[in-house]
């Protein structure tokens, strides 16, 4: 895939950033000396763990020199001590990072492949006590997906989308909890509908435009095909998701929310 545009995954930041505080707030830890955070994208969440544990020394992870470079500008190492971006691939070995306190991850391992891999790997980071804390975007029921989905099978697009493999990552609450419970009884796990409102189904084209949709918008080539492919799919969110009273849309967003202690 292209590299990120954190300008447009930005363009909805306190909608991104949300669970980040609600996960963060639920982790029982006052004074971890060290904290991983894994799919840091453009820094929201690694500043909501700063402003969590101000004390701590936090280590900013991602995939993407465009994400990090971002992260970089808004919160460089000089103005927020404590802190550092480290590119890596999270789906690799990070041992050499050494051990930290809490390992948390916001709305990344939706791109990650294997999770019943993943996720031990993960927890095998953790110092004796340490917390690691997931969020993961849940789209599987969502038309928000289902329509994109939709679109790129249809007879019209199936040809451009011929040669794309899996990208999205996406399973259910329990299918977590199988992975989880084997590595310790001390778990939670919940799951959160977040209502996000939005200004119209353009709007809700560039939410996902800014995640869900990039894999797909590489296929195409030419600028053409993506405006048409974008008007197509706005057309089917029309049909899924009415215009309120207000003129407003609402764009229910379902995560699925875990965390785990070790021992």
């Amino acid at each position: 895939m292209s590299d990120w545009k954190p300008a447009l995954y930005l363009s909805f930041e306190k909608e991104r950033t949300q669970p980040s505080i609600d996960l963060a707030a639920r982790i029982d830890a006052e004074n971890p000396r060290r904290v991983l955070d894994i799919g840091c994208g453009p820094g929201n969440s690694t500043q909501v763990l700063r402003r969590r544990w101000p004390g701590a020394e936090i280590t900013g992870l991602d995939s993407s020199e465009a994400m990090l470079g971002q992260a970089r500008d808004r919160y460089p190492e000089a103005k927020y001590p404590g802190i550092q971006w480290v590119r890596a691939d999270a789906t690799g070995d990070l041992s050499h990072l050494g051990l930290f306190d809490i390992v948390f991850s916001n709305a990344a391992i939706q791109w990650m492949p294997d999770h019943g891999r993943l996720l031990p790997g993960f927890f095998a980071l953790l110092a004796p006590g340490g917390v690691l804390a997931v969020q993961v975007p849940c789209t599987k029921h969502m038309s928000l997906h289902g329509d994109l989905l939709g679109l790129a099978a249809s007879p019209k697009w199936a040809a451009a989308f011929a040669a794309l493999g899996p990208v999205h990552f996406v399973h259910e609450a329990a299918y977590y909890y199988d992975i989880l419970s084997a590595l310790s009884p001390d778990l939670a796990l919940w799951q959160t509908e977040y209502y996000h409102v939005l200004e119209d189904h353009g709007a809700m084209v560039r939410w996902y435009s800014g995640t869900g949709l990039r894999p797909y918008l590489d296929c195409l080539a030419e600028e053409s095909a993506r405006a048409d492919f974008l008007r197509d799919y706005e057309a089917l969110l029309k049909a899924s998701y009415r215009v309120r009273k207000n003129g407003k849309v609402l764009l229910p967003f379902t995560r699925i929310f875990f965390m785990i202690k070790k021992a």
